[in-house]
């Protein structure tokens, strides 16, 4: 077989692996009363000019504070459920009324603020709709309490991350004070919209694929390494076929040729295989050696099997390994039962 059609055969088969002027105040500019001249003995007249008194300078309106936002608290961001700086819960947060009714000029604003609880728990707890008017009288039904019970080992400051509330208005509405103190059993009244955060686990981890070990075959090859089989011939977890077994080992380690037979190539013409060795053997057989560092024998050369033949090279994208071939013609065959005992 000639050097080029070996070379061929490995390719077909091988792993599918201007600004404007400013506006002047004051004076018109031009020039100053010129009276006419004397006439006769009259004195002439003299024309006063009024000084007008100073403008009294207008001041801007003093820019209005907007109104409070009941979202907002100390620390930035802060939660939908935060509470105001200074606010304290009035109610017994475990035991707020079921019922209020509406007073006059009472708006929703000031209903959630007086309860603590979300203007949004507020308004779906009684299928409120645009704009939220209330009339005097009218009867709204509070959200009830929620509640979450400490576990072993859980601290306040988690609780308050597990239902995105930050840690001070959780606090407050509690009628907590630091350091927050919590114990196993104890219950922790929840904003009435508090929600907990629903944390996915971490995914299992993929068990490495399990390499069944090769049979024992005819022993007409003998194993070209001595190392772990992290790759069997045929298809692949990834998609791809493998025409060949993947052998672990160590750059340097030495490579034997699996039988006796004559070096037809050994090269690196095919760069994602590294130095590469093909050895022809009898009754049409071809072994091939990948992801050498360097040839250790020439082309033409006869071996004898077990004979140092290459060195195995580095890897980049892992762990060093032989990539072994065994064709018939062009046609890649499975190793194994063609393989001695390891």
């Amino acid at each position: 077989m000639s050097r080029a059609a070996l070379i061929l055969a490995l390719l077909t088969g091988a792993c599918a692996s201007g600004a404007a002027a400013p506006i002047s105040y004051g004076g018109s500019g031009g020039a100053a009363y010129e009276p006419p001249p004397n006439r006769g003995s009259r004195a002439p007249i003299e024309r006063r000019t009024e000084t007008p008194p100073p403008a009294t300078p207008v001041r801007a309106p003093a820019p209005q504070e907007p109104p409070p936002d009941w979202a907002d608290g100390e620390g930035t961001p802060l939660s939908t459920f935060a509470l105001q700086p200074g606010d304290v819960q009035p109610f017994d947060p475990a035991n707020l009324p079921t019922t209020h009714r509406v007073s006059a000029d009472e708006s929703l604003y000031d209903i959630a603020t007086r309860y603590q609880v979300p203007l949004r728990a507020l308004i779906d707890q009684n299928n409120l709709e645009p704009p939220y008017a209330l009339s005097a009288g009218r009867e709204l039904r509070l959200p009830p309490p929620r509640f979450h019970t400490v576990a072993r080992g859980e601290n306040f400051s988690e609780i308050a991350r597990r239902y995105n509330v930050d840690t001070r208005s959780l606090a407050l509405l509690n009628r907590m004070q630091a350091p927050y103190q919590v114990r196993q059993g104890d219950r922790i009244v929840l904003p009435a919209m508090a929600r907990a955060i629903e944390v996915a686990p971490p995914p299992a981890p993929t068990p490495s694929p399990v390499v069944a070990p090769l049979p024992v075959g005819s022993g007409q090859f003998a194993w070209p390494l001595r190392g772990e089989v992290v790759a069997r011939f045929g298809a692949q977890p990834s998609g791809g076929r493998l025409d060949g077994v993947e052998i672990a080992g160590r750059e340097g380690d030495v490579i034997a040729a699996a039988a006796d037979g004559e070096v037809v190539y050994a090269g690196s013409d095919l760069p994602s295989y590294g130095t590469l060795i093909l050895v022809s053997h009898a009754d049409n057989y071809v072994t091939a050696y990948a992801y050498a560092r360097r040839a250790l024998v020439r082309e033409g050369q006869r071996v004898r099997a077990g004979e140092r033949i290459a060195e195995l090279g580095p890897r980049a994208e892992g762990r060093p390994r032989l990539l072994f071939q065994v064709r018939r013609g062009a046609e890649p065959v499975d190793p194994a039962p063609l393989m001695a005992a390891p």
